[in-house]
């Protein structure tokens, strides 16, 4: 018969039975890497919403183009797009068959349903609104860097009250090609062009405001252009729809006329 336990070896027991199991030690998440450059800024905007962005977008907006005596011309355009790097702009009235066609790196127009010379290039605004979310970071570098930004250029800077990255120009250059990322939501807050027309160069300051939620993703419903101080041109966007199927034809400018969507 075994001997009976001993007071202090029932208390012994008692603590073994109750002491917390061993702690084990989570590792800290490691932070992002601070952003130094256009890489960088491209990294992280691809992966904040790689695969978490809308696919397409399609809305109706309205125009009013503010000439230089400050004669305001309004209008509607329909918009459509699909990422990666389709765009269509139609002007109303449709039956005009007027707009514009951006696809594959190229540039389609058309006035009263007839094609123009195809221009080559990228739309930059849609490389940064869209397109940096859905194709891998070298192909928007390369897109970027065609279109004219000096991706050796970078800086941190404030725009609207909120800290942004700027790629593209030094503090008080203005007119050179460059954009504004929000270091906070990772989205396009402006972008600057600059271009010739005729012999005279020019920068086209575009600025997204009133970014609004729809069905979970960010759009910039207030779009502004500014040229030489002052806003000539702005789009109001409504209508508004995320991730609706919208057909492959409306992108084969072969098809312009015949692929144009009612509504």
């Amino acid at each position: 018969m075994l001997p009976r336990p001993t007071h202090a070896l029932l208390v012994t027991l008692a603590l073994v039975g109750c002491a917390p199991p061993p702690s084990v030690s989570t590792p800290p998440t490691p932070a992002p890497p601070r952003v130094t450059d256009a890489r960088g800024v491209v990294t992280a905007m691809h992966t904040r919403y790689a695969g978490k962005f809308f696919s397409t977008l399609r809305f109706k907006q309205n125009t009013t183009t503010t000439s230089s005596t400050g004669r305001e011309t309004k209008g509607i355009w329909n918009e459509y797009i699909v990422l990666p790097g389709k765009l269509r702009i139609d002007y109303q009235p449709l039956t005009t068959r007027s707009g514009v066609l951006y696809t594959d790196g190229r540039i389609h127009s058309f006035v009263d349903g007839k094609a123009q010379p195809v221009q080559r290039g990228w739309n930059a605004a849609l490389t940064l609104i869209g397109d940096v979310y859905a194709q891998p970071v070298d192909t928007t570098l390369f897109q970027l860097d065609s279109t004219g930004f000096d991706l050796s250029v970078f800086r941190e800077d404030v725009w609207d009250g909120a800290k942004v990255w700027v790629i593209g120009a030094r503090a008080g250059d203005s007119t050179s090609s460059q954009f504004w990322i929000d270091r906070d939501s990772l989205l396009l807050r402006r972008i600057v062009m600059r271009d010739t027309r005729g012999t005279r160069p020019t920068s086209t300051d575009i600025r997204m405001y009133r970014y609004q939620d729809v069905g979970g993703y960010p759009v910039a419903f207030d779009v502004h252009f500014h040229r030489d101080g002052r806003r000539y041109f702005r789009e109001e966007y409504f209508d508004v729809q995320v991730n609706t199927p919208i057909p492959a034809g409306t992108f084969d400018p072969a098809r312009w006329a015949a692929s144009q969507i009612k509504w």
